[in-house]
């Protein structure tokens, strides 16, 4: 039986020039990589890392969105190496900081800053709203 509270409720999305330009960028590298290594140049391998590295990287890009919210928490998935949960039960709020980013508030009056860089730029105000709406409902819903 499906665990009906684990399931996303909202989705949102990559910047879409972002994610072309490192999957473009990765596999220019990795051309360049063959074309170095066919002549027998050193050089080649030097360029395959970072080429297949982007590669890798663009590639995880497209299959993931950036932003997951769920019923008590939300994932920011912003590369292969950062994807961080940050729980509505330890938010007390949420500030604007800069466009690219928002501060998470937490019930210590601690202010995590929040990055928002490759998300969608259409999505960034309703990802906003919909985490002040969320983290209100945690904050009636709390008994201590």
């Amino acid at each position: 039986m499906k665990n009906k509270e684990e399931e996303p409720k909202e989705y949102f999305e990559r910047n879409v020039l972002f994610v072309i330009i490192i999957v473009v960028s990765g596999l220019f590298l990795d051309w360049l990589s063959l074309y170095l290594l066919i002549d027998v140049n050193p050089w080649g391998t030097a360029t395959a890392i970072p080429g297949l590295i982007l590669t890798l990287q663009g590639i995880w890009l497209i299959v993931n969105p950036y932003a997951i919210v769920f019923n008590n928490r939300f994932e920011i998935k912003q590369s292969y190496l950062y994807n961080k949960e940050f729980y509505y039960l330890d938010a007390k709020s949420i500030v604007a900081t800069k466009s690219n980013s928002i501060g998470l508030v937490y019930n210590d009056d601690d202010v995590e800053s929040v990055t928002l860089r490759g998300m969608r730029s259409s999505h960034k105000a309703r990802f906003k709203t919909e985490i002040t709406n969320r983290i209100t409902e945690s904050i009636k819903n709390r008994d201590f």
